[in-house]
């Protein structure tokens, strides 16, 4: 079950009783709502600082991967100067709140998908080299997902797509399409390199800007190991046909992938755009996202 979403007054009364000495600085920190997702709602708290907290059961175990995970995943992307929400504490149930929640790094910026498409370039390449460089071997005790950087055909067993929602959403025409997209990437040839380290859910809402320039990537709840196919769906989801051949000839330079690897992502892409149809609450947020990729992928040439 959902729960209710947070209020500030909640969210200060977590960090009153809980925050140890090093962070009491925070104590007095002003508490501002940001944004609700699928699986958490994000507090800033101060400047430099925001409280994640579950709003379901489910995400309680993504939040134990981000919490373990994140700081080592994207390290590369630290490297490269971006922005990362990296866990700085570990907060348990309380104040009528029953999930655990955590403290992480506030990532300064504007959500990419507020910047008009045509003002994508310069992030498309910064986001090229930042999925390039995260996509490097994962450990062997790096977390799987059920639904990222898995088989094409188990991802379809776990969460099959609602493709009568689409079809409602943007047409029947739209929702055939994609479904042979994602035919088509079932019958690609799969992953066999090692399992990458994988961001997880690169949508343009979990992308930062500045200054028109790639800040930050946020909400590690997906982080896992896996096919860089999940990932590279992003080229869809956010970008045009134009900056997509750059992002792949960034991407495809540094990782050396076969053709495969795009059939899958495209796929992926497909998928997400369904599984955002499904979701009504989330449609006002995320329609914008799911016709765009649904454009793309059904423009001639664009899977």
């Amino acid at each position: 079950m959902d729960a209710e979403l947070p209020t500030t007054a909640q969210v200060r009364r977590l960090l009153d009783e809980q925050l140890p000495a090093g962070l009491r600085d925070l104590a007095g920190a002003p508490v501002r709502f940001a944004a609700r997702g699928w699986d958490n709602a994000v507090f800033r708290v101060g400047e430099d600082r925001a409280a994640r907290l579950p709003l379901r059961a489910a995400a309680v175990p993504l939040l134990a991967a981000e919490l373990r995970w994140t700081a080592e995943a994207a390290a590369p992307l630290v490297r490269l100067g971006l922005g990362v929400p990296v866990p700085r504490f570990a907060g348990r149930p309380g104040a009528g709140l029953p999930w655990p929640w955590t403290l992480v790094d506030w990532v300064p910026g504007e959500p990419v998908a507020l910047l008009p498409v045509v003002r994508r370039d310069r992030p498309a390449a910064d986001l090229a080299r930042a999925l390039a460089a995260l996509h490097r071997p994962a450990p062997a005790g790096a977390p799987h997902h059920p639904r990222r950087g898995v088989d094409l055909g188990r991802r379809l067993a776990a969460a099959p797509p609602d493709w009568s929602a689409l079809a409602r959403r943007l047409g029947p025409g739209t929702a055939a399409r994609l479904r042979e997209v994602v035919a088509e990437g079932v019958r690609a040839a799969p992953w066999t390199g090692p399992p990458l380290w994988l961001h997880g859910d690169p949508h343009p809402w979990n992308l930062v800007h500045r200054d028109g320039r790639l800040s930050g990537l946020v909400d590690f709840g997906d982080v896992c190991a896996g096919d860089p196919a999940s990932d590279l769906a992003t080229a869809w989801l956010s970008l045009d046909a134009r900056q997509r051949a750059g992002f792949r000839a960034v991407v495809d330079a540094a990782g050396n992938h076969d053709d495969a690897v795009w059939v899958r992502a495209a796929a992926w892409a497909a998928l997400y755009t369904a599984a955002l149809a499904g979701h009504p609450g989330s449609w006002p947020r995320f329609g914008p996202v799911a016709a765009h990729a649904a454009a793309q992928l059904t423009a001639r040439g664009g899977a």
